[in-house]
């Protein structure tokens, strides 16, 4: 399958250089990204023939473009759960829609998912990034999901990971290792802060990130918070 990809022009702390839309043959479009003029008219152009656009989840750097292309194209919309009233199919875990398998992946959102190739291609819309790692913002983010979702994408052993931001990965295990790693590290040293005697999300943040930019302290503490959550879950299930 040819893929290449259009980068949305929205780049920010979160968005890295922008959203990836990528095309897939002559007429997939997946996440099609922000509601940009230039970039619905770029994905266009190089897709005139656009059948059929996916989605896998409903943030507003992934979803909204989908619906001037579905005006302009008449193309269908392929989606989770909740993204947009005007989805036309509603994927499921399991199933396998124009040669790309569904993954469900709650974690980052609750309705979240990954779309395989029989080829090992995985796009991980926000789930796996090309560079650096991805935010988990509870209530709707949950981080013993999210660790589950990533166990389960490793498992299914892809070959080349292709993120909706940063780089494509073509050590796509070792990139899942890293993500894992990374998470559970976090969560010994926000034990560890615990032991030392923080108490607040503010407290944790402190001692893990002493030199923090102030910008971001707001968005740590939330992280800080999705790995609390986890570890009063796993100790209520016990």
């Amino acid at each position: 399958m040819n893929i290449r990809s259009i980068t949305a022009p929205n780049p920010g702390p979160f968005t890295l250089d922008g959203t990836r839309t990528y095309l897939l043959g002559d007429s997939i479009i997946l996440d099609p990204g922000p509601a940009i003029e230039s970039h619905i008219d770029a994905i266009l152009a190089e897709m005139p023939r656009v059948r059929s656009i996916f989605i896998t989840h409903r943030h507003g750097d992934h979803a909204p473009a989908a619906l001037p292309l579905k005006e302009r194209s008449g193309a269908q919309i392929i989606a989770p759960p909740g993204v947009l009233d005007a989805t036309d199919r509603i994927v499921s875990d399991g199933e396998v829609i124009e040669g790309l398998e569904v993954i469900a992946t709650p974690g980052h959102t609750a309705e979240h998912v990954c779309y395989l190739t029989s080829a090992g291609d995985l796009f991980t819309g926000d789930t796996i990034l090309g560079s650096g790692t991805t935010t988990i913002f509870p209530p709707d983010g949950n981080m013993r999901d999210y660790i589950a979702s990533l166990r389960r994408l490793r498992a299914r052993e892809p070959k080349r990971i292709w993120p909706a931001h940063g780089p494509t990965r073509d050590d796509a295990l070792a990139l899942i290792d890293e993500y894992i790693a990374h998470r559970l590290q976090r969560e010994q040293q926000v034990i560890a802060a615990m032991a030392g005697g923080a108490r607040t999300p503010a407290d944790i943040r402190r001692v893990i990130y002493p030199d923090l930019d102030p910008r971001l302290e707001r968005a740590a503490e939330i992280q800080i918070t999705a790995h609390l959550e986890k570890l009063r879950e796993e100790e209520s299930s016990k």
